[in-house]
């Protein structure tokens, strides 16, 4: 019986025990569950705020591998966080990377670090802070990497330095051709009185190779007047579509004639405040400079693709293209590399678009053609189609 009762006190003991050892055990998961819980919570809204900054952040390792990056850091350098890459195959610059190496040995913090690179055929201006990256140990143990987008910037100061020369040069020709402007109507009158009672056949000749000149001058004369003081913009909401029909049908001829072709894309039609001639006048200006650049004839490829809060308009031709070092005076009032040139073209143009509230942006690769960006601001209110449309001539 004393057995049988120490069996049954020591039966209930150990199940006593069990039970209380399976009762800390359990509490313990659930504690384990919850702290999980709370970590990813963590994780994740750690991960939603470094995602909201609107600069990219990027942590590496000590080999400079990317290790985690933010959805505007993917943006910015075209990459996915999934992908196993090295940052130093991105910022390639021999800047960057003793700067890199720097911060990573010297425990050195760098800012305000100006790079260039390219993203899918696409030029970005990039400003970099780089600091190390410390583990509770007070090691090094990779970097983090701060970049900023600054090729919006980049290109609207460039755009405001041309404006100035621009406005410069404008006055200061407007001034000659207004002095030019009066010899050359009396050298066109004599020249015209003269051919009237000549009857010499190389006077004549002469003398009607003068007023061609002439008036070939006042047509130089009229560009840059136009140029330095252009008539207001008579600004109404058009619709990109109609305007784009509209060049199709003027430039068709020219086309055909000089064994080209244009594709024309609009992805979706957009309202845009503008002043429609004006427009017309840079959209034909750029397709005819397209088709000179094709010395054999060629295609030209004209695209629209909506941007925030506007539109941007693409031309590309399949031409010779520009050489890297005319690539900056592009713009320059009176530079052509044409033999008949003026030089005024592009410049209008770009005047023009600034007119508009938008930029103009030249991109070229010799011996392959040349692509120009337009961007336009785009009317709040505009209606948008669905549908896309393609027009060829």
């Amino acid at each position: 019986m004393i057995n049988q009762y120490l069996e049954i006190t020591l039966y209930l003991a150990i199940g006593f025990i069990t039970g209380k050892l399976v009762e800390l055990d359990y509490r313990k998961q659930k504690l384990f569950e919850n702290k999980v819980i709370e970590i990813t919570k963590l994780q994740n809204y750690t991960k939603n705020i470094v995602d909201s900054i609107n600069n990219g952040v990027i942590s590496t390792d000590t080999n400079f591998f990317i290790t985690s990056i933010n959805r505007k850091g993917e943006d910015i350098l075209g990459i996915d966080e999934k992908d196993e890459i090295n940052i130093t195959n991105i910022l390639n610059d021999k800047n960057v990377l003793d700067i890199l190496n720097q911060a990573k040995e010297q425990k050195l913090q760098f800012t305000n670090i100006k790079t260039n690179i390219n993203v899918d055929g696409e030029d970005k201006f990039l400003s970099i802070t780089v600091l190390p990256l410390f583990n509770i140990l007070n090691k090094v143990q990779g970097l983090v990497i701060i970049i900023q987008d600054k090729s919006r910037e980049k290109n609207l100061e460039a755009q405001t330095v041309r404006a100035d020369r621009l406005v410069a040069v404008g006055e200061l020709a407007s001034g000659i051709a207004h002095e030019i402007r009066n010899p050359m109507g009396i050298i066109k009158t004599i020249s015209q009185t003269l051919l009237e009672e000549s009857d010499e056949k190389d006077l004549t000749e002469g003398l009607e190779i003068i007023v061609k000149e002439v008036d070939r001058a006042n047509k130089v004369i009229n560009g840059i007047l136009n140029f330095a003081k252009p008539p207001d913009n008579e600004m109404k909401e058009i619709s990109l579509t109609e305007l784009f029909k509209e060049v199709v049908l003027i430039t068709d001829k020219y086309l055909s004639t000089n064994n080209a072709n244009m594709e024309l894309s609009i992805g979706q039609d957009v309202n845009i405040e503008a002043d429609k001639e004006k427009l017309k006048q840079v959209f034909i200006n750029l397709i005819f400079n397209g088709v000179q650049a094709m010395d054999k004839g060629g295609k030209i490829f004209v695209t629209t693709e909506l941007r925030e809060k506007g539109v941007n308009i693409s031309f590309k031709d399949t031409g010779r293209g520009i050489k890297k070092e005319n690539l900056k005076k592009v713009f320059n009032p009176f530079f052509t590399t044409k033999e008949k040139g003026v030089g005024l073209g592009l410049s209008v143009s770009d005047r023009i678009i600034q007119d508009h509230n938008g930029y103009l942006a030249v991109d070229s690769i010799e011996g392959e053609g040349t692509q120009i960006d337009i961007y336009l601001p785009m009317q709040q209110k505009a209606g948008v189609k669905n549908k896309k449309q393609n027009i060829n001539s």
